[in-house]
Formats: C-alpha cells, structure tokens, sequence
C-alpha cells in the first residue's frame, strides 16, 4: 500500500500565497450541509476560486492596429461597430482548440461514452446534463441498472455495530505497518459504515483504511480509505453472515492509538432492476440529438467519503469541473449569435477610466464579455446595480497570450433585462494604465433550447468541453470505484458503451524517486484490468512539482496515459510532476513516465470549468446551477486528454483503416487501447524550442521523437491524431502547420498502407506565412516519423518508430522504411511535426507551409533484427548490441544511438566512424551490406552516467538499422529498441 503521508488527493494545484487579484465567482457553497468536504489540503483551488488571489493572464495581440488610438475617458462607451454572428476568437481557448477536431466531423457519439472516478458529476447543470436516471449496482458479483425513481427503498441502520481499538506503529515510509481485526458480519445486513480515528493526529501521521474480504481462503480488497485526512472513513456492500476484516495502514516511525467503530444498516423495500438496453434507451441515442438527449447515461457510487448518493450529485466540484473539460456540452454558456456583438477600441485607460457595453438578456439565460487587451479587468453588473462576476489581470508576466473572459448567469426573474458589461485597468484606484484591443459581449441561448456544441452548424458555446457530444459516466469515488471498474470493465464497458475513463487524482507526491510508484497498491493492477476491458484510462500526472517524484498510481500503470499540465502556449506549469523510471505490479521491466502533456492551466491563467450546485439541496432553493469557476492544475489537463481519446476513438471506430479500427466497444480488448493511446502519443509535438519562453520550472530536452521525463512524447494533438486514423496519404499533399495558436496545427498526419516494399516518406519547406513571418530566421525544423500503426510496444503502447528524419540543417527530409519480402500488408502512420521554427515561438503569427510526399515501391527491401542484452540498465552499465540486415541492394549499414550514450569505439571492431546530427548519434559500420543475405554487426554502448539523477534516467530509442540504397538511407522495419536506464537504484 502507498504511505498514507502521500495519500490520495485530487489533483488541483493549491492556491495559498499567489498574491493576485480575482473575483471570479465567490461560491458560499462550498460545502456540503455545512461540512467541508475537500479530498485534501492539495485540492483547496475548488468551488471558492473567486475568493482566491488568482488572475488570467492576457496579452494584447498583435494587430496592425495602433493600440491606445483614443482614449476613452470616464463612463465613455466604445463606439466601433458591431459585428455580425460570433467571432470565434472571443470563445475559451479549450473551444477553439477542440473545435479542429469537431470540423474533422468528430464531436462524440451518445451511445459511446467517457468516464471518470472523482467526487461525481453534475447533470443538474445544463452542460453534464440532463441524466437519463439510470444507476449501476454491483449485486451478487454483477453490474446492474436500476431508476432510483422507480424504487420505494430506505437506508436504516440494523443496530448492530463493531468497534475495535488498539496501538499501531510505528510504521516504515515505504512498506508500512499493517494491523487487522476480523470479523463476521450479521445475518440480515447489506451495507456498513466504519470510521478509523488516531491519535495523533498531525498532518505527517496519516494513516489508510482499507476493508478486506475473505474468499477462497485468501482476503481479497474491497475497499481503501487514504484521503490524507483524519478520520478516514468508507461506506461499502458487505454479505451478510461473512467473514471480513478490518486493515489499518501506518507509515510514521511513531507509534499511534486509534479507533475503529462500524455501523450496518440495511435497505428495506424492493430495488427494481432493468435491463442493460435501458442506458441508451432515449430520444437522441441514435444521433438526431435535442437539448432533451441526456448527457449523463449512467450514475455508481458504492459509498464514498463524498456521500453516498443515489442521484447523480458531486460531494467536492472537483469532478464536476473535470467532467466539463472532457465532455460538457456548453449548453450553459451557447452563445446568441444574433445578439453578439463585437468592438474594436484600441484604447488605453488610465486609473477611473472604464469602456461600458449594455447587454439585453432574458431571464435564465446569460450573459458574457471577452476582451483582449493587456492588464485589464472585466466586471458584469446586474440590472439592479450589483457586480455578478469579475475577472481581472494585476500582474502580466507576458507568458501567455489568451482572451480574458467573464460571465454570469442573469438574475432578473422574467421577461428581459439589461446587464452591463465594464473594462477597466486592472488594480482599481492602484492602477496605472490598461490596454484593449478586442472587446465582445452578449447574452447566452437558453439551455433548455440549445443543444450547445453537441451538434454542428449552432452557434459556438463559450465554455464547452472537448468531447460535447459523448455521453458521460459518473463514478464516485477515488481508489473503490477504480477497483470496481476493474473488477467489472468488460460489462462497464459493454452497457455503457466505454471508451475512456479519466482519474483526475493519485497519491499526493508520488513515492521517492517515483521509481515504484505501483508496486505497493492494487490500482495499477485494475488500471490493466480496466484496459483489458476496452476502456483506456487517462491520468493527472500529479501537482508534486518535480520528476523527483515521479508519477504515483493511477498515472503510473503502463497501460494508463499519465499527463502533465501546460499553460496554452504549451509551457510546461511549474507545479506538474514529470516521471522518472516506474515499475507496477507486472514482473517485468522499468518503464517511463509521463506520457504527454495537455492544458491544464497555470497560477496567472487559470482554466474555466464547471461548477457544480449544492448536493444537498433542491435546485429551487439555490442559485441557478448554470455557472462556471476557474482551475488550474494536472486535473484539468487529464480530462482534455481523456475528452481527446473519446473523439480519437469514434474516429478509429467509424474511419479507421482495417487493422487499426476499434471494433465497438463491448468487443474492444487490450490490443485495441494500445493502439488508441499509441496514436495520441505518435502525434503529440516536442515543445523544447517553441515554447522555450513559456516552460516554468521545468525545460524539456529535444528527444527526435522520444520520451522527456518532464513532457512525455510532448503536447498532444488532437487534430492530428483524428487525421492519422482516417486520412489516407498518397502522393504530394500541401501542408501549414503554424505557432498561431489555437488555431495553428502543431503537427499534421495521415497513414498508407504497405507491404513488402519501402515506403517513403519526404518533406519540403515552401514558406512562411502570417503577419510575424518576418521574425523567422531560419527555415523550420519538421521532424518526420513513420510509425508501425498496428504494434506498438506491446505491454506499454508506447509509439514503434519504424523511421524519422529531419530538416534541422535544411529544407527538406526522407524518411524510408523498408518490409521485408514476407511481410504482411499494415498499416503505417506518417507524421510531420513543427519542432522549430528560429526566432519565433508559440503566440507568433507564423506558419510553415510544406509539401509532404509519399511513396510506396515494392521492389527494394532491408529486413534486419536487434537483440542486446537486456531492457532496463544502471547508470554506466555496457550494453552489446548484435544486428542483422538483409537488403535487396548492397550498400553502407549505419544505426541510431541516443545521443546520451557513449558508444565505445575501442572495443567494437565493426564501428568505421560515429557521427552526432539530428540529436542522435549515426554508427556507421566499416563492412557493407552484401545484397539477399544476412550480414551481422556487433558493437558496446555505455549508459550515461555523467549526469544528475533524473538526467541519466530516461527511457532510450535505439534504431531503426538503415542500408543506404540509391543514394537513400532505408529504414529495417522491426529493429527499433527503446532501453531504460535508471540512473539510481530503485530497490525500496
């Protein structure tokens, strides 16, 4: 088990201390009945952000325009025309990044969903809802749907208790200290409640609580309690007449007293099940969607220290945010495009000075504005005079470029009224001066009449979320719902057609070195579970704020994709964790993490999401349930992540080639989720040079298409991944990839299928466009990857490099990849990506246009193999390398080495010469290749081991072997390595 002093919390940065000005949406609801109910002190950036010293950050866009061309004074009202329909520029920017998926023709499907186990969701609010009331149990060993609407049951306790007392400890940090008690449980009784209290009680002694179940013999886990907080406590199903008992878990070398106490109840009256067709059985399910279709289609929450609830509710707004981001449908905030409208002062306002834009709204609707500007604030005022909501920029660090955006849902409680939107400097009577360029304001659609992003051709909403269409499930809870999914994937995955899950938490600070982030808990074991099952899971890599930590469960499961957080220009925030080398619960090999990253927001630019209502409490009896709060933290970033595989999964399914389509759901296996997750870390973008200004604590290395501890394979990008999976390449193709973004693409791809033969693969640089085209100095890098689309590595999914090339130097590249005679037809994605563009980064108006080309000739073939000796090494550890190649033509034999290994020359006589380019080293070997038969190589290759802990750990690609034929280097299919070196020992 993990030590509880790093136990479970939900991953939102926290936000004490940061010392900036914000009044976003105060929330008096924060808790439940009264009760905090935060998972941990880590996840205090909650419903109350609007009381938290927290900005956005805004930077005015380059125009053309003289910025501050007239100067408004006191109560002056911006005079520039409106403009028609909706500018999709004033949108957030998760929208506009989304919506390059959406116009591929990807929103998601209502009969195929995404999930995720947190604190519960909010369907009460227009973008998570409305719920089909439709619930799951696990009853005698099997998933069952039930309408708690349709049920006449009550929880009541049965009078039977236990209660157990004693002295633990003291405990070890890596192992622990376990202590049971045993017991049977009372005829008659179906759930219990327990409670562990210690003493005493500080931060650094926190204990886990965890119920075992005696089957076969052997106690199996049903549920952990390890939120970090005292008392820990669990509401679970028991059987009746049973043996079970109780686990504690105690990690500080002191010793403890403490206390367990039970209490059974059961559930009097009858629960009605229905049949597994009832999920998808509503108005909607088959496409033709209206504002009725239900959002959420299924609802399970075994008891969690959230509350258990039979209704779709969320305990925390932690998952309700998250949810948002990968799924909502921005019904809440759809945009009136006939009553937008769009001004352009270019004004710069003194202290008092403010511009004023009126918006007639009806009653429960919206309203919103979203300028651009530089350290500007933007205030709502409701008809009766009183500020509604306020966003505001006191302090701009110039790392990010992004519209600041305000909104509130109208207060007025009929007909129409009139809200005022207000610009002014940031900082009040303290201000100095102000800049804006853009302004746009107007009222939102009713959310009972607008289906919001889910359907193509509406208007835009303001604040939907990745994946608008795709129905959503709700699993409360943290670490037990995780292990009932696992337990119960193939069925989760086959009534609710699963695609994704997202798990938005983990063991606060991962385990030292994060070198066994998944060897002492059951998560990772019901991560494969999951996976096995057809359902992919995406994870928060955690807010720990160093790699030192590594990744802790869920993120750390091999088959999970473990992100980190970015702000939008793709710096890396300086609170995500990276990932050093990692081992889970399969006897095998060390293995690397994070995986890739994705916007999770940063201390000055903060993310919108949704915000949930009161659990306890009737709509009637609060504020409308229609509002949004601002975020930031690995969190946020996981959901668009997850949001990205819904849609990247529904494109596999319906477009997808043969050989790498996704069968439905109820027939998609472990195979099947590699290859998706393969897919979106094949297509993610390096960031090392065109965010170099905007990464925080943490700066990336350029790894030619390899794994950096801090960023994974890099940002990921959905757009790309869409077209991988449905665009078949052929011949010469015109392509723009740019650093204009949201808007620019990072990365552009497609697939061709091949068989024995060489495929080529080439690039051109033409030339740049844009209006800072003139800052680029050089020609671009493009790097350019073919990748084995339907293997990639087996047990990780990490992406099979069959061949790259580069530009670095000039302005083209080839990449060519040779099958063998025998070989098979398959299906191989070719993939271009922006690397650099000289003298420009990410916020620059620049695009790179390029021809990309394609070729398949089946008479030339390099077939080859590699075998080393081993897959994982120490610091400084000799590994031999033994290749074979075979080609169709005689030539030069050269291989691919990691840059950061040393290849030992002296004792290889094979070596003619080592060359470095491209970030790799070139091993040239002295004998060439004779043609139609097998020609051996042999060579030594060092570890590093002049670096620090985290620099020399690393996960390492080796390959392809290439024979220059023609003229053209050509790639031997099937001989890429990838090698782990863990630079300390990780023995616990």
């Amino acid at each position: 088990m993990f030590p509880t002093s790093l136990g479970p919390s939900l991953f939102t940065v926290p936000t004490v201390g940061v010392g900036m000005a914000h009044g976003r949406h105060h929330d008096t609801n924060e808790s439940i009945d009264g009760a905090d109910d935060r998972e941990t002190a880590d996840a205090s950036l909650d419903e109350s952000t609007g009381n938290l010293d927290l900005t956005r950050r805004t930077l005015l866009k380059t125009t053309g325009a003289a910025a501050g061309a007239g100067l408004f004074g006191l109560g002056a009202t911006g005079s520039a025309a409106a403009a028609s329909g909706v500018n999709q520029d004033f949108v957030n920017w998760r929208v506009r990044e989304a919506s390059k998926i959406w116009k591929r023709g990807y929103r998601g499907r209502p009969d195929r969903s995404i999930s995720l186990t947190d604190s519960g969701l909010s369907p009460r609010h227009p973008d998570e809802g409305p719920w089909n009331g439709i619930t799951a149990l696990i009853r005698d060993g099997e998933v069952k749907l039930t309408r708690p609407a349709q049920n006449d049951t009550e929880r009541v306790k049965t009078g039977e208790t236990e209660s157990f007392s004693g002295t633990a400890g003291p405990g070890t940090f890596a192992t622990g200290e376990e202590f049971y008690h045993e017991f049977t449980t009372p005829s008659g009784v179906e759930e219990l409640d327990a409670t562990l209290s210690w003493s005493p009680s500080e931060p650094a002694n926190d204990l886990e609580f965890g119920l075992d179940k005696k089957v076969d013999g052997e106690y199996e886990r049903v549920v952990t309690a390890a939120t970090a907080s005292e008392p820990e406590t669990f509401s679970v199903a028991v059987e009746p007449d049973h043996q079970y008992r109780f686990v504690g878990e105690h990690y500080l070398n002191v010793t403890s007293t403490y206390e367990i106490s039970g209490t059974y109840f059961a559930i009097q009256g009858d629960v009605t099940f229905v049949d597994d067709s009832e999920a998808f059985d509503f108005a909607g399910a088959g496409g033709d969607v209206t504002a009725d279709t239900p959002k959420t289609i299924g609802w399970y929450d075994a008891g969690s220290r959230y509350g258990s609830f039979e209704k779709p509710r969320d305990g925390n707004g932690h998952g309700s945010h998250v949810t948002g981001i990968m799924g909502g449908s921005g019904r809440a905030s759809t945009l009136d495009a006939d009553a937008f409208e769009e001004y352009e002062p270019h004004a710069v306002l003194a202290a008092g000075d403010f511009l004023d834009y009126e918006v007639e709204a009806k009653a429960g609707t919206g309203v919103f504005g979203s300028a651009y500007g530089d350290a500007i604030e933007l205030s709502i005022e409701g008809p009766n005079g009183k500020e509604l909501d306020s966003t505001s920029i006191v302090i701009g660090d110039g790392s990010e470029v992004d519209n600041i955006i305000v909104e509130a849902p109208t207060v007025h409680d009929s007909g129409t009224a009139t809200y005022t939107v207000y610009v002014r400097p940031a900082g009040g009577e303290t201000a100095s001066t102000g800049r804006v360029d853009h302004v746009g304001v107007g009222p939102f659609l009713d959310p009972d009449s607008t289906t919001g992003d889910r359907t193509a051709g509406g208007p835009l909403s303001l604040h939907g979320g990745v994946a608008p269409n795709q129905s959503l499930v709700g699993l409360q809870g943290l670490s037990g719902p995780t292990e009932d999914l696992g337990d119960h994937a193939d069925e989760f995955a086959d009534i609710f057609n699963m695609r994704a899950v997202n798990m938005s938490w983990g063991y606060r600070g991962g385990l030292p070195l994060g070198a066994a982030g998944g060897t002492l808990g059951t998560i990772p074991a019901s991560i494969k579970d999951i996976a096995r099952g057809g359902i992919l899971t995406c994870a928060a890599a955690g807010n720990s704020a160093t790699p030192l930590n590594g990744n802790g469960a869920p993120a750390v499961a091999d088959e999970a994709i473990s992100v980190v957080a970015t702000g939008n220009l793709d710096g890396i925030a300086g609170y995500s964790s990276g990932g050093v080398g990692a081992i889970d619960e399969d006897d095998r090999d060390t293995y690397m993490k994070p995986d890739v990253t994705a916007p999770g927001g940063t201390l000055t630019d903060l993310i919108d999401a949704v915000r949930r209502g009161l659990p306890n409490t009737a709509e009637s009896e609060q504020d409308a349930i229609r509002e949004y709060t601002l975020k930031a933290g690995t969190s946020m970033a996981s959901p668009f992540t997850t949001g990205t595989a819904g849609l990247v999964a529904n494109a596999m399914e319906a477009d997808a080639p043969a050989g790498i389509s996704l069968p439905e759901p109820a027939n998609t296996d472990l195979d099947d989720v590699l290859r998706l997750k393969q897919v979106l870390l094949a297509t993610a973008s390096e960031t090392v040079f065109t965010a170099a200004p905007y990464h925080r604590a943490h700066a990336p290395t350029y790894e030619f298409g390899g794994r950096d501890p801090y960023e994974g394979y890099g940002r990921v990008n959905g757009d790309a991944a869409v077209d991988a999976v449905t665009r078949e390449l052929s011949g010469t193709t015109s392509e723009t990839v740019g650093l204009n973004l949201p808007e620019d693409s990072r990365a552009v791809a497609g697939h061709v299928t091949a068989g024995p033969g060489t495929l080529t693969a080439s690039v051109e640089f033409d030339y740049y466009s844009g209006g800072n085209k003139g800052s680029a100095e050089d020609d671009p890098q493009l790097d350019l990857f073919i990748y084995d689309a339907a293997n990639p590595e087996p047990e990780t999914g990490e992406p099979n490099i069959v061949a790259r090339a580069t530009t670095l130097g000039g302005d083209s590249a080839t990449a060519n990849a040779s099958f063998g005679r025998d070989a098979a037809e398959s299906v191989y994605y070719v993939v271009a990506k922006l690397t650099n563009v000289p003298g420009g980064v990410n916020g620059d108006d620049i695009q790179a246009h390029f021809d990309l080309s394609v070729d398949v000739e089946p008479g030339v073939f390099v077939s080859g193999t590699r075998t080393d000796d081993g897959a994982v090494f120490t610091a400084g550890q000799t590994n031999e390398m033994n290749l074979t190649v075979n080609p169709s033509s005689a030539g030069p034999v050269r291989d691919t080495v990691p840059s950061e290994w040393d290849v030992l020359t002296d004792f290889s006589d094979d070596i003619e010469r080592v060359e470095e380019a491209n970030g790799v080293q070139y091993v040239y070997f002295t004998e060439k290749a004779a043609a139609d038969t097998t020609n051996e190589y042999t060579y030594l290759v060092e570890a590093p081991k002049d670096g620090t802990v985290v620099s020399d750990t690393g996960r390492y690609q080796f390959g392809p072997i290439e024979v220059e034929i023609d003229g053209e280097w050509t790639a031997a299919a099937g001989t890429s390595e990838t090698n782990t070196v863990v630079g300390l020992s990780t023995d616990l």
